[in-house]
């Protein structure tokens, strides 16, 4: 029983300095300390007046705090590509398309399977990150779509708030927790929008294949919305580049690359470091 708890030690004292936000504290923590033992060294040996000590005291305690609010006390996220055992792609029985968007095959339809691409954010910091945003936005779009091609619009271009697991829009991620957003979610039985009119693209119907998956914002397959959910605004197959970001009330943007493959097989959908 000795070996697994001085392992789970050595595991615990390894990851406080490969922690960012304990790595920081380290030095906080060794920096007041070498102030502080020349401090007692000064008063000791009475290297200054008493009036001149007290006043680099209290610039030195100026700066410890400054440092402490500024540099330690503070959210560190990371965005990861989990691994595909730990809840990556995702499985979920979820209500159909709004009534009124359904094509005329899907009528009887009252649910359907969708898989959703998931990626994990972890606060390495030490203070909890306040209201954060996950966002979404395509940079480069298939090779085998047109240029200047969209499928059918080009708002994936902007940043697009996308869900949180639990489809939240927001959330709080404390020290050493993480949360996973949903990036991309599919219908695996039909996946395919209804369209109310051909898709059009350079004077072609559908050049880049039909649209089958889309960028999990929360009005989509809301049946509250109806076609107001706008799910012709979707991603057809191919090899995507997107950018991905979480911006909270009291951190820094944290931006990353990734690549991102849609695929009317669900086992060869998937996203990547780019």
């Amino acid at each position: 029983m000795a070996a697994p708890q001085q392992k789970e030690l050595w595991r615990r004292f390894v990851n406080w300095f490969i922690n960012p936000g304990q790595r920081r504290f380290t030095i906080w923590l060794i920096t007041a300390s070498l102030l502080i033992t020349l401090d007692v060294y000064l008063f000791i040996y009475k290297m200054f007046w008493p009036s001149t000590y007290i006043g680099f005291l209290g610039i030195e305690i100026t700066i410890l705090f400054f440092l402490y609010e500024k540099f330690m006390a503070i959210p560190i996220l990371r965005i990861e590509v989990p691994r595909e055992d730990v809840t990556r792609k995702p499985r979920f029985i979820r209500v159909s398309l709004p009534q009124a968007c359904r094509c005329p095959a899907q009528q009887q339809q009252v649910s359907q399977e969708v898989g959703y691409l998931r990626l994990r954010v972890k606060n390495t910091g030490l203070a909890a990150a306040e209201k954060c945003a996950f966002q979404v936005r395509i940079a480069r779009w298939p090779s085998n779509c047109p240029a200047n091609c969209h499928a059918p619009s080009d708002e994936y271009v902007d940043w697009q708030d996308v869900t949180w697991a639990g489809w939240k829009l927001s959330v709080l991620i404390r020290p050493n927790d993480v949360r996973y957003a949903n990036i991309i979610m599919i219908p695996l039985q039909n996946a395919r929008a209804c369209l109310p009119a051909p898709w059009q693209c350079d004077n072609q119907v559908n050049p880049c294949g039909p649209i089958i998956a889309w960028i999990t914002k929360r009005e989509v397959f809301d049946p509250k919305l109806g076609c107001a959910a706008k799910l012709q605004d979707g991603l057809v197959a191919g090899e995507y580049v997107v950018d991905v970001q979480v911006t909270c009330r009291n951190g820094q943007a944290v931006l990353r690359g990734l690549r991102l493959r849609i695929d009317p097989d669900w086992d060869n959908t998937d996203i990547t470091t780019a």
